[in-house]
């Protein structure tokens, strides 16, 4: 039994040592924080950077669900709101830490302390404490960033080159005087909106297009934002323009205008200067709040204090429809060119000749006159008569000299005749016919649709790759001539409204061609008697009240139809008696079966349905002439086994077609005449292997594809593909293989992609290997049981991959290892390398390597990984003369940039002058890299950014 006075002893001693520890608790802690203060900042500071890192992944990602038309989830939104909140109180606590640390400093300079302690405790304890509590919340923020999964990078988009200036806008001082005061008025804090008028074929539009590229060289606005309205606005064709500027993908198929408005509104609101350029604004105008555009400024939201600011420029030929009926309260006029500056553009375009050859000389100096100073009809008559003869000179005044039979009553007949004179001097049937059909497809055609059409029509060459190439030198030549506007553009065409205009008319008064668009409804819709003349029939959004129970229209070869009302249907008899009809365009439609008559088709060669919504289409298979068939974007489930009757067919569109889950076996392996497939974000159910039990088609089926040139198809795993599958003549692709890709076009504009999930051996498959010879932009995840990317993969050297991205791939140690002692030639055209999350990576580069490796080299980026200690080896840095981007990020052993040759030799000791891979530097980011010492450890002077940097 234990002594009483004892425990009372030991109860007492307990008692005062656990007070005299919490005493000691409560003394001790003030006097840490004290002492701690300068580590408590500084660690604050470091978790700040770590948070703002995490809030920009966190931003990126945000932006890249709204752009996909997705909800962000509300525990990233609170999170964000939350990490802004820490970030503005944490940088408001550290300056203020810093000036109170520094006068303290200062004051007690002379004075002896104890761990600092005389320098004014309590403000130290009291910042010291600040900076840890905020540490805290801001470590418990990075935490939970990291539970939401977040991408650590995305691929990098291409660098941005200095806009180049403006093809079509003329620098005569006329033009740079009221490109100078529009500049001056869009910098101004009064200006809000601001118009531009002039006469048709006055230079509006280049006008418009040079201050948008001014506006993006000196960098006046976040985003600047050009669409086209026109004469018939479509506000959602607007609000698709205007979302892509902003960055938004493509808004969701049927989604209606307020829905479009409010995205763009949002979009607007996280953006602080924005320009907004309308171009071509027509009676009555067009509701800028419909579109989604605020007409006042509002504060910014979540971020900051500053207000939020939009410009919007608009362009119309009438100075009333600016003001009066869009509110602008500043324009601008645009007036004809003087005599002086329209000889010079003349003379521009036709060279010396103008003036050195005498029967010219006289005829251009009148031409120039005729034209009455407008650009328009000054560039067309200039270039449709440069290389011809003086009497055609002669000829083509008097026909400019001549009113024009047409009243278009906002069309100068000096224009009109400039532009018929063009039309006249082009030198084939076949390029009049392709401009016409241009016309008839209206501002912003796809040259993807002007080559379906003209191969229905028989204006192209025979195989589709050949047509392709004929429409892209049809296309250059038109450009060429200013009929159409030269923008560089390889997926669509465009013209200025006057050369639609007038080509419109030549249609319908040579080739009988009839263009309903808007509510312009002529009244020859009505007269049956007049329509049998027809050859063409395009209705461009137009209001009918519907179609008649027949149409007899024994000429005609070519009906599109654009429908804007979900209601309108097409009787079952319309299309009885055009016989002849070659090319049918049905967009826009809703359609539970098609109409009965098309069976009768039997002349057909292409048919469109498009963005439409389909039942029972399997009267198709009737139209066995049919060459092209395209059901892009349209919702079906079932592709009818009847299809698989369509012998003659060269080319299938089932891209974007979401909703198909059924393609029935042997449907494919029927068109054995089949050039090009599209089943890009589209069907991917494909059967494994033949079997008579299967429901769907097998990739083996592509087999008998002999002709295939073009193939777009997602494959789930790359152990679905046949060992023997292989396709000789091949030539583009856009193929995906795993299941987690995303479905986007490449930024770059590549013909040959290849998206790679490895998860089995590629020995014995032909096919992934002849796409790694070929591909150009190259994306690679996981590679199971690849070590050395190039070696493995393709022993060639990837001779015309342009892009490649390696991510996720854990075994990798090597991207290229060459063989001991031997030069090797590896991606002589790579522009891009992107790697992520390689955790064995070693090296990038390792060996030697001929002169023409990776010379072409623009852009480097490589983030999370470890193993790496430095980029490139000082021979390889020495060829990489092209290298604008570097970007490093969290990988922990980077100890340098450029490493001295492995062999140390003294051939190798770097030398500035000639190390010159940094001299077209434009970008070097370097992050998270905490052994970093120097950019190369045996030369301290490198040449970057074109200046002799010391570090």
């Amino acid at each position: 039994m234990s002594d009483p006075s004892s425990f009372c002893q030991n109860a007492a001693g307990n008692f005062v040592g656990n007070l005299f520890s919490e005493i000691f608790t409560l003394i001790s802690k003030p006097i840490i924080l004290v002492i701690k203060c300068n580590n408590n900042v500084d660690y604050l500071k470091n978790k700040v950077a770590e948070l703002k890192d995490k809030r920009e992944t966190a931003k990126k990602y945000a932006d890249t669900v709204e752009r996909r038309g997705q909800e962000i989830i509300p525990e990233l939104r609170n999170w964000l709101t939350r990490a802004n909140n820490c970030i503005e109180a944490a940088e408001k606590l550290v300056p203020d830490a810093a000036d109170k640390l520094l006068a303290d400093a200062e004051g007690n300079a002379e004075k002896k302390c104890f761990f600092g302690l005389c320098l004014n405790p309590k403000s130290r304890y009291q910042l010291s404490k600040k900076a840890e509590e905020n540490s805290e919340v801001i470590v418990d923020l990075v935490n939970k960033a990291c539970g939401f999964n977040l991408p650590l990078s995305h691929t990098p988009a291409p660098p941005k080159e200095v806009p180049a200036p403006v093809k079509g806008f003329e620098d005569f001082h006329s033009r740079e005087d009221v490109l100078e005061r529009i500049m001056k008025a869009l910098q101004s804090q009064t200006s809000g909106i601001i118009g531009v008028h002039g006469m048709p074929g006055m230079g509006k539009t280049m006008l418009a297009k040079e201050v948008k590229r001014k506006a993006e060289q000196d960098k006046l606005f976040d985003v600047v934002v050009m669409a086209l309205v026109s004469r018939n606005a479509d506000s959602k064709k607007v609000q698709v323009e205007i979302a892509r500027g902003l960055g938004l993908d493509q808004l969701p198929n049927g989604i209606t205008t307020q829905d479009a408005a409010e995205r763009i509104k949002e979009r607007l609101k996280k953006m602080k200067k924005v320009l907004i350029i309308l171009d071509d604004i027509w009676a009555p105008g067009i509701d800028l709040e419909e579109l989604g555009i605020p007409l006042r400024n509002e504060p910014k939201t979540n971020e900051g204090s500053s207000s939020r600011e939009c410009k919007i420029l608009l362009t119309s030929r009438d100075c009333d429809v600016l003001s009066d009926l869009m509110g602008s309260p500043q324009n601008f006029s645009l007036h004809q060119l003087e005599f002086e500056e329209a000889w010079e553009l003349l003379k521009r375009i036709v060279g010396d000749r103008a003036e050195s050859d005498d029967e010219i000389h006289s005829t251009a100096i009148e031409i120039v006159r005729e034209c009455g100073g407008l650009p328009l009809a000054i560039t067309t008559m200039a270039k449709a008569l440069k290389s011809k003869k003086p009497y055609e000179w002669r000829n083509a005044l008097t026909k400019l000299r001549k009113p024009s039979s047409e009243n278009f009553h906002s069309i100068s007949s000096k224009v009109y005749s400039a532009i018929e004179v063009s039309y006249s001097h082009l030198e084939s049937e076949k390029l009049k016919d392709t401009f016409l059909l241009c016309c008839l497809m209206g501002h912003g055609g796809p040259i993807q649709d002007l080559l379906r059409y003209g191969v229905g029509l028989g204006l192209f060459a025979n195989t589709i790759e050949e047509a392709r190439d004929d429409v892209f030198t049809l296309i250059g030549k038109l450009r060429a001539s200013s009929l159409l506007i030269d923008d560089c553009n390889n997926n669509y065409f465009d013209m200025h409204d006057l050369a639609q205009d007038v080509a419109v008319s030549i249609a319908c008064r040579d080739r009988h061609g009839l263009l309903l668009t808007g509510d312009h409804v002529p009244k020859e819709w009505s007269d049956m008697e007049a329509m049998k003349g027809f050859k063409w029939i395009c209705l461009q959004y137009a209001s009918v009240d519907g179609f008649p129970e027949g149409l007899e229209s024994s000429h005609l070869n070519f009906f599109r139809l654009f429908n804007k009302d979900p209601a309108l249907q097409i009787p079952a008899n319309f299309f009885r008696g055009m016989q002849r009809l070659k090319v049918l365009d049905l967009t826009h439609m809703h359609m539970s079966s098609l109409p009965s008559s098309i069976s009768l088709l039997t002349n057909l060669h292409t048919l469109c349905l498009d963005q439409s919504v389909l039942g029972d289409i399997r009267i198709i298979g009737e139209l066995k002439n049919l060459e092209i068939l395209s059901l892009w974007k349209s919702d079906f489930k079932e592709l009818p086994r009847e299809i698989g009757q369509l012998i003659q067919l060269k080319l299938l569109d089932l891209s974007n077609c979401s909703k198909l889950k059924v393609i029935p076996p042997r449907v494919l392996a029927s068109m054995s005449r089949l050039e090009e497939l599209y089943l890009r974000n589209s069907f991917h159910g494909w059967e494994v292997e033949e079997n008579e039990n299967q429901r769907n088609a097998s990739l083996a089926e592509l087999k008998h594809l002999k002709k295939l040139t073009n193939l777009e198809v997602c494959i789930p795993d790359i152990r679905m593909i046949p060992k023997d599958l292989f396709f000789e003549n091949l030539k583009k692709f856009k193929i995906f293989i795993g299941s987690k890709w995303e479905d986007q076009y490449s930024s770059f504009g590549s013909s040959r992609i290849l998206k790679l999930h490895l998860n089995a051996s590629i020995n014995s498959n032909d096919l992934v290997k002849m796409l790694l010879k070929k591909t150009e932009e190259l994306h690679l995840r996981e590679l199971a049981g690849v070590e050395n990317v190039v070696d493995e993969l393709n022993t060639g050297g990837f001779p015309d991959s342009k892009r490649l991205y390696v991510r996720n791939a854990p075994e990798v140690q090597h991207i290229i290892k060459s063989a001991e002692g031997v030069p090797f030639n590896a991606f002589p055209r790579l522009e891009v390398l992107f790697l992520q999350n390689l955790i064995n990576l070693e090296k990038i580069f390792q060996g030697r390597f001929k002169d023409t490796a990776f010379s072409n080299l623009r852009i480097i980026t490589i983030e999370c990984c470890d193993k790496v200690k430095n980029l490139f080896s000082s021979s390889i840095a020495r060829q990489l003369l092209h290298l604008q981007e570097i970007s490093v990020n969290e990988c922990s052993n980077m100890e340098e940039i450029v490493d001295d040759e492995e062999q140390g030799s003294s051939n190798d000791i770097v030398e500035a002058a000639e190390l010159k891979f940094g001299e077209v530097l434009r970008s070097l980011r370097l992050q998270h890299l905490p052994k970093l010492s120097s950019l190369n450890k045996s030369c301290r002077r490198l040449p970057l950014f074109n200046e002799l940097v010391f570090h």
